[in-house]
């Protein structure tokens, strides 16, 4: 399975949301501040039509994009197996 791909810091800084799966993994991410806040679910549908299963933030920082890539990637791990 390939990797998840996160937009980069301008992306982000523009207030820009979102949305991306890897397998049955889907999420949405929105800044918030200086932080930005990610949902997680089970595929394959909607963010609406589906239960959340985890949420998270993360500080709006290139340290905090590499944590979110790595919570995500965890996830999905767990999820896909």
């Amino acid at each position: 399975m390939s990797e998840i791909f996160i937009p980069t810091m301008l992306f982000w800084e523009n207030g820009n949301t979102w949305y991306g799966s890897l397998g049955n993994t889907r999420f949405y991410a929105a800044p918030q501040e200086e932080q930005i806040h990610v949902q997680q679910w089970r595929g394959p549908l909607t963010k609406e039509l589906s239960e959340i299963e985890a949420e998270a933030d993360f500080p709006l920082s290139e340290e905090g994009l590499a944590e979110m890539t790595a919570w995500l990637e965890a996830r999905s791990a767990e999820i896909n197996a």
